[in-house]
């Protein structure tokens, strides 16, 4: 490769510029954690092997003791590094986005442990992708053309809304996983009121017995009940948490019960049944709704080799007479 070719290339240039950036960021942030690193080790060497006068005026030292670590050195050094930028980039996410962003995160489950901050980073690096993927497509200014515009704009729109729609197809598939399980847990808590359990017993044998996504929330009413919130307020929580209708009616119900002095037990076995009759009305609209998802498919793939199949044999015979 000349150095001609170099420099009519933009190309080339931009990524030698950020490799270069990149290089001397590196150094500078290697040479501020060795001096870091240095100003530690003295520190715990001081801490740990000077020596201390005891009562009879001996010197007494401290074991060293050995430093730990753990993890790969792969997940200490470039997992570590990716982590901070992923850190200082959160920073920037608006407050309402972020708020938004953790309440569907929350309802996904935290999926890779992410948070609000951290998932606002990913969008932000997605779209860097998708400004690099439309600058490759568009870099030859005098090839640009409306085709080439429209694919640049719409890989930068992609790649900003694809974690959005990922995110929003995790919190689906989890609601609705949790409302197919509401109906056997209800079930349960029937069982357990009429064998003489409480309420409170009854989410604790729910939550040992089950190890689904339904069962870790009750588990967790269970721990909040513990540390001594009130069964009101951690009920509360689980439907903000999960923010599925039917267990947040359900749960308005208990707290409504609670309050009047009502059965437990008759109350868990009228939504227990309710459950159930509301669990087979949405399978029915489920497969009510499969003979139009169906129309596409079949228009598509089946019809086609139907009318091949049929009017194949045919074609010679009009080619022949035309």
């Amino acid at each position: 490769m000349t150095l001609d070719m170099i420099n009519t290339n933009p190309l080339l240039i931009v990524l030698g510029v950020i490799v270069t950036i990149s290089g001397i960021g590196l150094g500078i942030y290697w040479i501020i954690s060795l001096i870091g690193k240095q100003t530690k080790i003295s520190t715990r060497l001081d801490q740990f092997v000077a020596a201390e006068p005891s009562s009879e005026g001996e010197a007494k030292l401290r074991p060293i003791v050995p430093r730990q670590i753990r993890g790969s050195l792969f997940n200490r050094t470039i997992v570590s590094w990716i982590n901070k930028v992923l850190e200082y980039l959160g920073k920037y996410a608006p407050a309402k986005m972020a708020a938004d962003m953790e309440h569907k995160l929350t309802i996904a489950g935290n999926p890779g442990n992410l948070h609000a901050t951290t998932f606002f980073a990913l969008r932000l690096l997605a779209l860097a992708g998708g400004v690099f993927l439309a600058y490759l497509l568009n870099r030859n200014i005098e090839a640009i053309n409306l085709n080439s515009l429209a694919l640049g704009l719409l890989s930068i729109l992609v790649c900003w809304l694809l974690p959005v729609t990922w995110l929003k197809g995790r919190v689906r598939r989890r609601q609705d996983e949790i409302e197919r399980e509401l109906p056997d847990a209800l079930d349960m808590l029937s069982v357990c009121a009429s064998a003489g359990l409480g309420f409170d017993q009854s989410l604790q044998k729910i939550s040992d017995y089950w190890d689904t996504d339904l069962g870790h929330e009750i588990s967790h009413v269970t721990e909040e009940m513990k540390m001594g919130i009130s069964r009101d307020a951690a009920l509360r929580n689980l439907s903000n948490r999960l923010d599925v209708d039917n267990l947040s009616r359900f749960v308005a119900i208990i707290i409504q019960a609670e309050k009047i002095g009502m059965s437990y037990a008759d109350v868990l076995h009228s939504q227990a049944l309710q459950m159930r009759v509301l669990r087979q009305l949405r399978a029915r609209e489920i497969s009510n709704k499969l003979p139009g998802k169906m129309i596409i498919p079949i228009g598509l793939f089946i019809f086609p080799a139907i009318i091949a199949v049929i009017l194949g044999p045919a074609v010679p015979v009009l080619l022949n007479i035309f």
